[in-house]
């Protein structure tokens, strides 16, 4: 019998024990859309962080930032959920005004990992928050 997830702090568990009793990453979903995931990203944990993603997307489709702060360890497979949740989210969605939204799943703060691994693979700039300011 699993306990009753803590929502005292605001924060939502999606699938709170979807990687078994030895999980090793989290991922919570605090109320203004912003997903902190922490721990070890990979093969055995990737599925569960690219439903999460889809699942705080259809909560959030005015946008998800990520906040990967506290994430450990992150490969391919990982990578590979980010992408896929971007892809999932990113059909045009045109404003009545013209102009283009922003992208629906941005990163935020992130740990020192993987801006090497975003560095790595060129990805980073996919996840980039909208740029604000008249451009120069």
């Amino acid at each position: 019998m699993h306990p009753l997830p803590d929502r005292s702090a605001g924060h939502t568990d999606i699938e709170p024990d979807a990687t078994g009793p030895d999980a090793q990453m989290t991922v919570k979903v605090t109320p203004d859309g912003t997903v902190v995931v922490s721990g070890e990203i990979d093969s055995a944990t990737a599925p569960h962080l690219r439903r999460s993603l889809l699942a705080a997307l259809d909560a959030h489709p005015e946008g998800v930032t990520l906040d990967l702060t506290a994430v450990t360890f992150c490969d391919c497979a990982g990578l590979r959920a980010f992408l896929t949740a971007r892809a999932a989210s990113a059909a045009p969605r045109p404003r009545l005004d013209g102009e283009r939204r922003p992208p629906p799943l941005t990163f935020g703060p992130v740990s020192p990992r993987m801006t090497r691994l975003l560095q790595l693979t060129g990805t980073g700039r996919l996840f980039a928050p909208p740029k604000t300011g008249q451009p120069q």
